[in-house]
């Protein structure tokens, strides 16, 4: 028998949080009755909330709500399939729409599109069709450090509204390719 700490624990999933929908409401039974998207981590490193981060555009969810990683390796993969809508030129960040309609922006660093590509380089353009776990950007990370930027990896679900709710795994260590969003359809 489950005791109620246990059962919540049990039907939450014990390695997630942030389960709120988009009115910013708990909601204890998230996953049940309704599909889940997951999108995978595109770097290795550690999971940190992007509420940490000194970029008030990501800490404050201006574009979505948000998840962040301090890379560990120099490459970023395409943490799902689906197309790619934007690469920038600069190598920095893209926009992708998944397969099953979820729009995300993957930034590498804050404030790096100062770096005007420097550092970066971009496997992909606009249009491209991508498979997860399909590498899109090389970064030197100790480079960019050395010029004063932060290399935290930001991801961002940018249109939550056609979803009942988002949530992110845990703060910790986390590999290229492991789960780390859950949207969940209507």
């Amino acid at each position: 028998m489950f005791n109620r700490a246990e059962l919540l624990i049990f039907l939450r999933g014990a390695n997630h949080k942030n389960q709120t929908t988009k009115e910013g409401k708990k909601d204890m039974f998230f996953g049940m009755g309704k599909k889940e998207i997951v999108i995978s981590s595109p770097v290795s490193g550690k999971i940190k909330p992007v509420s940490s981060l000194k970029d008030k555009t990501f800490s404050a969810n201006i574009l979505g709500p948000g998840i962040a990683v301090a890379p560990e390796g120099d490459f970023v993969e395409a943490p799902a399939d689906g197309k790619l809508e934007q690469m920038f030129e600069t190598g920095h960040a893209f926009g992708m729409t998944t397969a099953d309609g979820v729009e995300l922006l993957v930034h590498v660093g804050l404030d790096t599109v100062r770096l005007k590509g420097r550092h970066f380089k971009k496997f992909g353009k606009s249009g491209d069709s991508v498979k997860k776990g399909d590498r899109l950007i090389e970064f030197d990370e100790n480079a960019i450090r050395g010029e004063g930027y932060d290399t935290t990896v930001v991801l961002v679900v940018l249109n939550q509204d056609r979803f009942k709710g988002v949530r992110f795994a845990e703060e910790g260590p986390i590999r290229a390719g492991d789960p780390l969003i859950w949207v969940r359809t209507k």
